[in-house]
């Protein structure tokens, strides 16, 4: 998970029902995963209402083999720090198709608390498809 940023993150709504987003992680910590959020995103209520998450993590490689791992856990919602900003930025793997202007901005914006953090305390692993055959 620590390679990968693509990632579906699903709680619950205001009534209860289901509801998935697609994220990009910036981050992963043994038992935790990181999303970035505008902090009067719906899904900041949703979390707050209702902390208990799913999330798919996809592996960058494409078609029927393509690596994935299923995960359950509690979300928090936090302001970071500018430390915990910088880090984070620092050890989201490289990608090509988000400009350096994008994660910049990202950067500010948590700063200046337009967006907050998501952190994801991972309870359980449900189900994966792991390169070279593992886990299923």
């Amino acid at each position: 998970m620590r390679h990968n940023r693509r990632a579906f993150l699903f709680c619950r709504d205001e009534s209860g029902r289901p509801i998935g987003y697609a994220m990009q992680s910036i981050g992963c910590k043994p038992g935790s995963l990181y999303f970035a959020t505008y902090a009067k995103s719906p899904k900041v209520k949703h979390l707050l209402a209702d902390p208990a998450v799913a999330c798919i993590v996809l592996g960058e490689r494409e078609g029927a083999d393509r690596p994935w791992v299923s995960v359950r856990g509690t979300a928090e919602i936090y302001r970071p720090f500018v430390e915990e900003i910088n880090e984070m930025i620092g050890m989201a793997p490289a990608d090509g198709r988000v400009p350096e202007s994008v994660v910049a901005s990202v950067r500010d914006r948590l700063i200046s608390g337009k967006r907050c953090l998501i952190r994801v305390a991972l309870d359980d692993v449900g189900a994966a498809r792991l390169p070279n055959g593992r886990g299923a």
